[in-house]
This record gives structure tokens, C-alpha cells and sequence, in this order.
């Protein structure tokens, strides 16, 4: 995949979970790469400035915080620009979009930057937004003349909100009619589903489970079970393996699991059916989530794979009451493995028989019935009775570990809340369940200067402030995580060279074990800072546990 073929359609889920019209993403990202070369830029610095624009939002839905939403709107651009940090975009990108709140006169968040001590792509990426601002609030059938006399209001607020001499580059592009139809004419969010920024990169591997993974979780939290589609793709991958598919095959089944629910964040019931709403999203939402992934080049497969997930092999499933050899090996496996998923939150805490044998006589039951596929079925009561339940390999290694290890007293665990961090610290929250007088010191270390920093010094000023606010949404997220243990979890913040520091604590506390995630960066500052963990490993003279 390229990263315009997946964060285009992507950016309307944007738009539809922050109340927005859906459009208004790409048209920020549109203005502001047209906007960054009125002023002078070149293709390269547009075409940051366009995921800039796309991305700018982000913050909103993938925060710490976004199962309790927001309680402060200033930390929506520092979770943006921290998201976007761990992507494999131009570094300029979290800059931009860290400061696209800021207003010209100061009075904007989350620093209060005053004038040219914001970036210029942020004033750009600021203006962008402006203007589609107003745009929406015109109504849905409103000629284009009404439209654009409400985008040229922005220019009142030139020297205040915005920096004039970006509004002046603004109000020039408002005399090309190309741009005009391009951004504010009836038809612009069709129209720029095709505006490719120049020179598109392509997406690694990692990025891509990276964004379905965090896809994955929004559904969730809609629908009240935020971890559903993790513990959905771990099953799909290990039935995958059972049933022979190919590494290539288990990666896209992976990106599917994770993506199988996204049609509740996509569809709109419309009362199609009739009854209840409810009712209706369940019935609908594997349509829709076929329908939105085929919107995405590379995605073909995982789309249809997704969209026959409630389907059954006796014709009974839904929406299609598609059968038999009409549903491919891939759809099947994910067919059990939500199954399996939804019958262990069932079963737990049951009087009777164990788990396992529970699930054993279901997924037997189901296979007798018809239902579910038999192969498929007899995979998984292979595993069920062998696994502890559906985890990752490492967390299979943990556990193992914590049988043969003697207890341990003191752990440091360093985080930078990415998706790794995020992993290593349900590893923590197993020991602090076994060990009963382990105490744990969580960690987090900002980087002193980040390389791409140097180039914009009004900002160093302001860094610390921002970083800040960053540790103490990591604080609030991971003390949630372990509230039944928090008389033996406490919370340090340092500045420095995050694996020298983590050492260095580590040291002055004699711990048993680091704990670190193995990694929560782009490729970019995995490159020119070097991989913490690794660092780490290399540094500590204590045990490390290094959890993928």
C-alpha cells in the first residue's frame, strides 16, 4: 500500500468521529500542500504538509485518553503529533501537526507559540483548516458562491488566528478556478479522493497493522470491548498457522482481523431494515467494512475476508447467507476466531467444566451443526487444549518464564505509550498479578533534543511543556491500567537519552527486571537515535525483558 491510498479513505473516519462532514480532512490536506507551494515550497515539503493537513485531528481519536474522551482539547495536537511520530512519515509532519492549534497572536495551544516562532507548515496547516471550517458550516446545498463568501471571512482574522501573509497566499489560490472546484465546489470530497500528493511513498508492513490496529480498537471502544479485535487477529493468526496459510497470507489475515469491525465506525444503519438500530449496525457492518477497505489498493483481499465474517458455512450467517465454497479459507478462519473470542467472555467465571473444555464442546457443537467450517473448527480445539488462551507468542514465552523464574522484587518498566509499550505493559500487570510483593517503577524518558528539532530553536522552549503533557497522559493511562496494584506502582518522568536513562535507573534501584517494548518510533528515529531497546540490552547489566 502507499500512504495516500490508506490514509485518504481512512481520513473520513476521521471526519465522522469528530462530528465533522466527511471531506474535511482531505480538504485541509489539499489547501495546505496548494497553499505550501503559493508560498515557494517544494514538491517534498507539499507533500509533508499534505499528511499534515490529513493527520492534523488525529490526536482526538487515538489518545491515551479516548476510551474517557478528552478532558483537555490543548492535548488533542500533542497526541496528533506523538501518533504521528511513530509513523514512517517526514519528521516535519509531527511538527506540523504539534503545532496547528497555534494561533499568530499566541493565545493558541498547546504552547501559546506567538508569530514566526510557529512553524511555517503549522501556519500553513492552520489556515487550511480555517477554511474548511467555514466551509462546513455552510448548508449542504449551498451554491459555491455562498461557499467561498464564507471561507473569504478567514481573512478577518489575519494577524490574529492566522499569519497574514499565508491568508494573502490563501486568497490568491481563490482566484484559480481549478482549486476553488477542487476544495469548495458540490462534488470536492469525490473530486479529492484522486489529488495525489507528488512522489507518494510507499507503506511498511509494520505501518499498516499499525493503523488497522488502532482501527481495530475504535470499533471496539464504540461497541464497549476495545481489545476484541487484538484478541480476534491473535486467534486468526494462530489458526492461520494451523491451517497452513503462507507468511504473506497471515499478514493480510492479520490486517483483516483487526480491520473486521470497522464498518460500525463507517455505517450508517439509515433505517434500512427497520426496528432496531442496533440490530441494524449488526447485521450491516461487515458490508460496510467490505465496502470501505475495497476503497483501499492492497486491501482486496483482507476486504473480502472481512466482509463475510458472519457468514456460516450452512447459508444461516448474514448479510449475503453466502455458503459452503462461496467463503474462502481466510473468511472461515475469522469466522472461528471471533467465535472463539466471543464464547471465552461467555464462559469465563462459569461453574462446571474448565474454559478450554467448554470451548472444546462449542467449537464440536458448531462443526456438527454445520456452521462453522470443520477443518477450521478441529484447528482450533487443537490449540484451545494446548493454549492458556488466545495470546501472542511472546506472552506464551512470559508465561513460561514466570514458572521457571524465582519471584522477583523491583521492575523497571519504560514506556513511550506506543502500541509496544502498550504490550509490554500487560506483561507487567502478569507479574504484578503472580508476584504479589513486586514493585514496579514505570518509566518515561523524553528524548533531550530530537534531531528534528535543531532546525526550528523557537521551539526548544517550548519542548519540555509539551513533552510534559505527554508523560502525564502515559502516567494517566498506564496507573489505569494497574489500579488493583497501585499502592506498588509509582510514575518517574526524566529527560535524556532514553536508553542511558533507563540504565541508570535501573542501577540506582538494584531491580530484578527492565521491561521495554521493542520499540515505539518511525524508521527514521530508529535509524539516527537507534532502537531503545536495543540500546538498552546493550547498556544494562540487569535482566531485560523485550516485549514485540
Amino acid at each position: 500500500m502507499k500512504w495516500f491510498d490508506a490514509l485518504n479513505p481512512l481520513s473520513s473516519i476521521f471526519d465522522m468521529m469528530s462530528g465533522a462532514r466527511v471531506g474535511r480532512s482531505r480538504r485541509v490536506a489539499y489547501l495546505a500542500a496548494k497553499i505550501g507551494l503559493g508560498v515557494g515550497l517544494g514538491l517534498r515539503e507539499a507533500r509533508t504538509l499534505y499528511f499534515a493537513g490529513l493527520l492534523h485531528d488525529v490526536g482526538a481519536l487515538v489518545g491515551p485518553s479516548v476510551d474517557s474522551k478528552w478532558r483537555d482539547p490543548s492535548l488533542v495536537p500533542v497526541a496528533s503529533a506523538q501518533w504521528v511520530r511513530s509513523l514512517d512519515l517526514d519528521p516535519w509532519t509531527e511538527v506540523f501537526v504539534g503545532q496547528s492549534w497555534e494561533n499568530w497572536d499566541g493565545s493558541g495551544v498547546p504552547f501559546g507559540l506567538r508569530g514566526r516562532e510557529i512553524s511555517l507548515g503549522a501556519r500553513i496547516v492552520r489556515v487550511a483548516r480555517e477554511a474548511a471550517q467555514e466551509m462546513d458550516q455552510a448548508p449542504m446545498d449551498a451554491p459555491l458562491a455562498e461557499r467561498l463568501a464564507r471561507v473569504r471571512e478567514i481573512g478577518q482574522r489575519a494577524g490574529e488566528v492566522l499569519d497574514p501573509d499565508v491568508v494573502r497566499v490563501f486568497e490568491e489560490l481563490l482566484g484559480h478556478p481549478e482549486v476553488v472546484l477542487d476544495a469548495f465546489g458540490p462534488y470536492s470530497p469525490f473530486v479529492l479522493l484522486s489529488k495525489r500528493p507528488v512522489g507518494d511513498a510507499l507503506m511498511s508492513s509494520e505501518d499498516a497493522v499499525k493503523l488497522a490496529r488502532m482501527f481495530g480498537r475504535l470499533a471496539g471502544v464504540l461497541r464497549g470491548t476495545p481489545n476484541h479485535a487484538e484478541r480476534v487477529a491473535a486467534w486468526a493468526r494462530r489458526l492461520g498457522e494451523e491451517m497452513g496459510l503462507s507468511e504473506r497470507d497471515l499478514h493480510s489475515l492479520n490486517i483483516a482481523a483487526y480491520y473486521h469491525d470497522v464498518g460500525w465506525l463507517v455505517g450508517n444503519p439509515g433505517g434500512t431494515f427497520g426496528g432496531d438500530v442496533q440490530e441494524e449496525r449488526e447485521r450491516l457492518h461487515s458490508y460496510y467494512t467490505q465496502a470501505f477497505l475495497q476503497q483501499i489498493p492492497g486491501l482486496e483481499g483482507p476486504a473480502i475476508w472481512t466482509g463475510q465474517h458472519h457468514e456460516r458455512i450452512d447459508g444461516t450467517g448474514y448479510p449475503g447467507g453466502l455458503s459452503g465454497e462461496m467463503l474462502s479459507l481466510p473468511s472461515r478462519i475469522l469466522q472461528v476466531a471471533e467465535f472463539l473470542v466471543d464464547q471465552e467472555m461467555d464462559v469465563r467465571g462459569k461453574e462446571g467444566d474448565g474454559v478450554k473444555k467448554r470451548l472444546a464442546r462449542l467449537l464440536h457443537a458448531e462443526e456438527l451443526a454445520g456452521r462453522l467450517d470443520g477443518p477450521v473448527c478441529r484447528a482450533a480445539m487443537k490449540r484451545v487444549s494446548h493454549d492458556p488462551g488466545p495470546a501472542s507468542r511472546d506472552q506464551e514465552h512470559f508465561y513460561h518464564l514466570l514458572s521457571e523464574v524465582s519471584e522477583m522484587k523491583k521492575v523497571l518498566f519504560a514506556t513511550d505509550g506506543s502500541e509496544a509499550s502498550k504490550k509490554a505493559e500487560q506483561m507487567v500487570a502478569d507479574i504484578l498479578s503472580k508476584w504479589t510483593e513486586a514493585e514496579v517503577t514505570v518509566l518515561y524518558v523524553s528524548q533531550t533534543v530530537p534531531y528534528y528539532y535543531e532546525a526550528t530553536p523557537d521551539l526548544l522552549a517550548n519542548l519540555s511543556q509539551y513533552e510534559e503533557s505527554w508523560a502525564k497522559q502515559i502516567e494517566e493511562t498506564v496507573m489505569n491500567t494497574f489500579k488493583d496494584y497501585k499502592d506498588r506502582v509509582r510514575f518517574k518522568h526524566l529527560v535524556g537519552h532514553p536508553a542511558t536513562a533507563i540504565c541508570d535507573v535501573a542501577d540506582e534501584e538494584n531491580v530484578d527486571l527492565i521491561v521495554v517494548g521493542t520499540h515505539g518510533r518511525g524508521a527514521i528515529d530508529r535509524v539516527l537515535l537507534g532502537s531503545v531497546s536495543h540500546g538498552v540490552l546493550n547498556r544494562a547489566k540487569h535482566s531485560v525483558l523485550v516485549v514485540r
